[in-house]
């Protein structure tokens, strides 16, 4: 079974800055979903 997907508009400037967090080979899916996992993490789970 696939994910559903979707766009998101952002810019150029912020691409560029979660590019340089992203390890090599990594997607951009995979380095938000570790950046997010992080700041869950440093705000205690709370949303």
């Amino acid at each position: 079974m696939t994910k559903d997907v979707t766009t998101i508009r952002i810019s150029t400037e912020l691409r560029d800055k979660l590019r340089k967090l992203g390890i090599k080979g990594e997607t951009y899916e995979e380095i938000i979903e570790r950046v997010l996992k992080i700041a869950e993490e440093n705000m205690g789970g709370k949303h």
